[in-house]
């Protein structure tokens, strides 16, 4: 007998892989199992790692901080686009004024808080609506 021949079955190679079935293609190691887990433990910490950057509330908490300084620090409070041309004790003041400036073609509105009311308007139409309100 030669002396590898303790290696192969009786009927040669064919008969190995008729044993073998569909896996005779198929290297497999120790460490197959671990594949799967390893790749969904690796995809689940990018997605806590992308849920940590994206929720997180550092920089949130300083942009906050950073509005209310600038509101405490405007003289009414943030109105955007619109500017205050007057201040009045009481809101039917504010809604004469108003109605002025509405009869004038200029766009406004009146905001009411604690201490009285402000007449705001538009940038663009504040110079005019100073000189009718000062009128």
């Amino acid at each position: 007998m030669p002396p590898d021949s303790h290696t192969d079955p009786p009927g040669g190679q064919e008969a190995r892989r008729s044993r073998l079935g569909h896996n005779a293609g198929v290297i497999v190691s120790s460490y197959h199992y671990l594949v799967g887990p390893l790749v969904a433990c690796g995809a689940l910490l990018v997605i806590i790692l992308m849920c940590r950057w994206v929720f997180s509330t550092s920089d949130r908490d300083k942009r906050a901080a950073r509005r209310a300084t600038l509101a405490v620090a405007s003289r009414g409070g943030d109105y955007g686009l619109l500017v205050p041309v007057a201040s009045v004790r009481t809101a039917d003041d504010a809604e004469m004024l108003r109605a002025v400036l509405r009869d004038a073609g200029i766009r406004c509105t009146v905001v009411a808080d604690g201490d009285g009311a402000e007449v705001l308007v538009f940038r663009a139409d504040a110079l005019r609506a100073k000189v009718l309100v000062s009128s």
